[in-house]
């Protein structure tokens, strides 16, 4: 494509995903296409707006970091991806250097619980919701042996996550040989869902009964399954951003960025 059309239509789809109709077409309608090829243009951004969204730049949210992760230097921000499904999430990296906030390569899609991201103080165990609000990224596990900078937990095939809340262990990583819990999740799964991960500190320190268990950031099944109330990417992404965690950087997980950042305004 010529490269002052591909600018240009570049131009459109960043128009299109951040304003209204007018707005990009004002802007097609400056670009050197003709007439007869619009409409085939116009359908095609719109395509590109909604299947090329890792390409745009990440939202600014460094005032919100600043609110939220004061003291930390890594966060993991999770947003609602617009005009898709609930469960569909975008994950955005950023770090903070000298010169602020800044994000890290491009944005990763991700998927949440099947009924989407729970507001804030409002996660409850078995409800199929994503809990919102910061968190503290401390803990990486896997199947295998992986160089990591937070401290990994390889996972053994005796070791569970408690999700019975009546459990005096609940929301917590244990060996099978010491507790029999009503209901636990397996760590060492058969498919490779928990292959990599990172624990996601959510209702981990105090633990309250009922609130909600095992939230992690993992492997998803595939780009449109949801989870079960968790965070997951690609393998990929998941390896990607567990050796960029940083534990002398303090990271943190803002989930439900619309509203956790929305409180700061």
């Amino acid at each position: 494509m010529n490269p002052v059309k591909a600018c240009c239509i570049r131009d459109v789809v960043r128009e299109a995903e951040t304003t209204a109709a007018p707005g990009w077409w004002r802007l097609l309608r400056g670009c050197r296409v003709k007439r007869s090829l619009r409409m085939p243009v116009i359908f095609a951004v719109l395509g590109l707006s909604l299947g090329c969204q890792h390409l745009l730049p990440a939202p600014r949210y460094e005032g919100c970091l600043d609110a939220v992760a004061g003291g930390k230097e890594q966060a993991v921000v999770v947003s609602r991806e617009k005009g898709a499904g609930v469960h569909r999430v975008k994950v955005d990296l950023f770090e903070k250097g000298t010169s602020g906030w800044e994000p890290v390569n491009g944005r990763i899609d991700g998927v949440a619980g099947p009924h989407g991201l729970a507001p804030p103080g409002e996660k409850r165990e078995g409800d199929g919701r994503t809990p919102s609000g910061v968190f503290a990224l401390k803990r990486g596990f896997g199947y295998f042996p992986l160089e990591t900078k937070l401290p990994y937990i390889v996972l053994t095939p005796d070791l569970i996550w408690v999700d019975d809340p009546r459990s005096p262990e609940y929301n917590r990583l244990v060996s099978l040989d010491r507790v029999h819990p009503a209901s636990y999740e397996t760590m060492r799964r058969k498919d490779d869902l928990y292959k990599y991960g990172v624990v996601i500190e959510y209702n981990t320190d105090p633990v309250v009964s009922g609130l909600g268990s095992a939230i992690f950031l993992h492997i998803w099944r595939d780009s449109d399954s949801p989870t079960a109330g968790c965070v997951a990417v690609s393998e990929e992404n998941m390896l990607r951003i567990l050796r960029w965690l940083d534990p002398a950087k303090a990271p943190v997980a803002v989930l439900g960025a619309e509203e956790v950042c929305g409180r700061q305004r």
